[in-house]
């Protein structure tokens, strides 16, 4: 049985106008591996021109998303339809200190793999606010943050 964090993500990706803006830049080929409480599997993935969440493994992930139930909670929960707020809400989870809260992020892609699927446009989908968001806390560009992910800082 699903868990209640793949049914939250699930019903958010598919169906919060926030969520379809913010992936809209995705290419067919965009796909993300989710590890959930108590391990469990999904994959988010662009394959049909719209985002999906489905319960089973990644095939060839671009990156993997360690996602803890209160992380999902707090994404998914959030009242706003900017998407900039969303992008400084998610990766303020990616830099938490709080395990029960923090989002952990491998990235399995080439940095050229992760232009070409459109992933820059989601952070410039964010706008200002995650730009000066991600420049605060040290990253130049998003190339730059693309490796500090990679650093695993």
């Amino acid at each position: 049985m699903p868990s209640q964090s793949f049914q939250a993500l699930k019903t958010f990706f598919e169906s919060a106008p926030v969520a379809r803006r913010a992936t809209s830049a995705l290419s067919r080929d965009a796909e993300v591996g989710l590890v959930l409480e108590g391990d469990e599997r999904a994959r988010f993935t662009m394959e049909g021109g719209a985002p999906r969440v489905l319960l089973e493994p990644a095939r060839r992930p671009d990156f993997t998303l360690r996602l803890p139930a209160q992380a999902v909670v707090h994404l998914t929960t959030l009242k706003s339809d900017d998407v900039g707020e969303f992008g400084v809400e998610f990766f303020s989870l990616v830099i938490s200190k709080d395990p029960a809260r923090k989002v952990r992020v491998g990235i399995e892609a080439s940095t050229a793999s992760l232009i070409a699927r459109g992933y820059l446009g989601v952070l410039a989908s964010g706008g200002l606010k995650v730009l000066g968001w991600m420049l605060r806390k040290g990253a130049r560009n998003p190339k730059a943050a693309i490796d500090r992910l990679r650093g695993g800082r």
